[in-house]
């Protein structure tokens, strides 16, 4: 008697059953899968300013790559190329059978030019991350297969599927999976010496709802999170690879289930003692970690270092218009101080452009953050995400701009703004302007590493001393030698080395946040130049106009 006919959706949780009319040919069981990382264009973020003191070449690795690799069937034979330091050439393409692609927006432009490149050598594609959960139907017509939602549940299906030629063109998985069952990410891949930091998560989702934000309609409001022994094991694995430097543990909101973020602080400080605190850590949180003084306590334990908050603005009025409660239920200033104080130094990203700003709000912004001492401030225009309850709310009052092609925070808004375009880019120009002159960089930094109070738990990493060495000479060498801020550095590192020369954890940040300078300082400036040029395009064209007069809705 024959066996029944297995259903190849049958172990699949909540997939759609929208299967392409375009037959594929079988792969067959040894699928040879090159993996890409696109390149970034310059970001406030990709610290290119550093790079180019540092041996390596690139912030951090592609994790959700590595983690799909690990998903993959131990039969495939996998390669890895990350475009930041690596070239796509014609012969990696003719190798694969499949190249598999992840994406952020950001991404946009080289991700497409590699799924074209792919599919003009007749090579099949395949795409997941978060542009292609974001934007599926568009990625539909430029890859063989979409994926929409999180892997680690049906990737297994997906890879049988993809050897027998009945892939589907998209798949969208609505289950948000249970995190246990995520792989040790195949860190072997890696080049792990062109990297300033590892990269692993512990968590997903975020419980507030936040109207600008997409993690919570990707990854979900119920925060859900490894097992403290599983991201363990991926320490593990790191360390045995050799790693000893720092590990962002990339979640975008590390406290949104709090009591399970004190229990992994509590196993991270154990095995930062049986591994002798050769990693440090840093993360992303929102701001009412202030208020959870046991948390911070067992995160300085555990030997984070910094802590990157979504600030967004002074306005009341916006925080309200935009749904982010949690940052209305305290002194935003006292927040900082106290978590600054309690170990863990700050960095914040800040927004303008929201319905309720007027002129005001960017000196309002620049006093705001001279006020905090936030060093690294990063400064951008809203925009309104696909997914987002902004993105809808925009769309219904038929603001969205359709065809905007807006992909950072410093493109204008994907939305008519009640600002008049013109005045909102000329004053986030001055905001930067403001921001990152040496001597207000300089100055923020020293308040913040005056203020910053670590713990003799926290540990910096300890490299080789000829990295050091090299380092140094190459900063001396640009940045108190060849840059426009010459005399600002030597200041900064003379006062530094006079105050912290005995102290490692603030003298290891100082030297960070003095090699920074070199990327912000530039990028700031490039950014503003930009900005202008976009205003004089807006001021010669045709009249421009005033701004929108919008109702701002109260929050629901």
């Amino acid at each position: 008697m024959l066996a029944p006919v297995k259903d190849p959706f049958q172990q699949l949780p909540s997939i759609s059953n929208d299967i392409s009319a375009k037959q594929f040919e079988p792969l067959g069981q040894a699928v040879k899968a090159l993996m890409v990382w696109p390149r970034f264009p310059p970001s406030f973020w990709g610290f290119e300013g550093v790079l180019e003191m540092v041996p390596e070449k690139s912030v951090m690795p592609p994790l959700g790559l590595i983690t799909v690799a690990a998903l993959c069937p131990s039969s495939w034979s996998i390669r890895l190329l990350d475009l930041s330091f690596e070239e796509l050439r014609e012969e990696d393409l003719l190798w694969a059978d499949l190249v598999m692609v992840s994406s952020m927006q950001a991404q946009r432009t080289d991700t497409l030019d590699v799924l074209s490149r792919a599919r003009d050598l007749g090579r099949r594609t395949f795409i997941g991350g978060p542009w292609a959960s974001s934007e599926p139907e568009f990625l539909k017509t430029r890859a063989d297969h979409v994926f929409v939602g999180e892997a680690e549940e049906v990737f297994a299906e997906i890879a049988y599927q993809l050897e027998l030629g009945t892939a589907q063109s998209i798949y969208r998985v609505k289950d948000k999976p249970d995190m246990s069952v995520s792989p040790v990410p195949r860190f072997d891949l890696l080049h792990m010496n062109k990297y300033t930091s590892m990269s692993v998560q512990f968590s997903r989702g975020c419980p507030f709802q936040c109207e600008f934000c997409d993690i919570i309609t990707i990854y979900g409001r119920r925060p859900r999170a490894k097992p403290p022994e599983k991201l363990i094991a991926e320490l593990d694995a790191l360390h045995a690879l050799g790693w000893r430097n720092e590990v962002f543990i990339v979640d975008d909101n590390f406290i949104g289930n709090h009591k399970l973020a004190l229990q992994l602080t509590h196993s991270l400080a154990a095995w930062q003692e049986r591994t002798k605190r050769v990693i440090s850590f840093y993360t992303e949180a929102s701001i009412d970690l202030a208020d959870k003084p046991e948390l911070l306590a067992s995160m300085v334990e555990a030997n984070f270092m910094y802590v990157f908050l979504g600030i967004e603005t002074p306005s009341a009025e916006a925080l309200k218009g935009s749904s982010k409660f949690q940052n209305l239920r305290g002194d935003l200033v006292t927040q900082v101080s106290k978590i600054r104080e309690s170990g863990l130094w700050v960095l914040a990203g800040f927004i303008v452009g929201f319905d309720s700003d007027d002129e005001t709000i960017f000196e309002r912004q620049l006093q705001f953050i001279d006020k905090t001492a936030i060093t690294w401030a990063m400064a951008g225009v809203l925009q309104a995400p696909p997914t987002t309850a902004l993105f809808d709310r925009m769309k219904r009052e038929g603001r969205l701009i359709e065809d905007s092609t807006a992909t950072t925070n410093f493109s204008p808004p994907n939305f008519k703004t009640v600002l008049p375009l013109p005045v909102l880019l000329r004053g986030l120009n001055t905001l930067l302007t403001g921001l990152y002159t040496p001597e207000n960089y300089f100055g923020r930094a020293m308040r913040s590493l005056e203020s910053w109070q670590p713990r003799p738990a926290q540990k910096p990493p300890e490299l080789p001393l000829l990295y050091n060495l090299r380092v140094f000479v190459q900063s001396m060498w640009q940045q108190g030698v060849c840059s426009n801020y010459r005399l600002a550095y030597w200041r900064f590192l003379v006062t530094a080395i006079r105050k912290w020369a005995m102290q490692p954890a603030k003298m290891w940040l100082a030297f960070m946040v003095l090699l920074s300078a070199n990327h912000f300082l530039k990028y700031a400036r490039s950014v503003a130049e930009d900005l202008e040029e976009q205003c004089q395009m807006l001021e010669d064209a045709e009249p421009y106009p005033q701004g929108l007069v919008v109702a701002v809705e109260s929050p629901s």
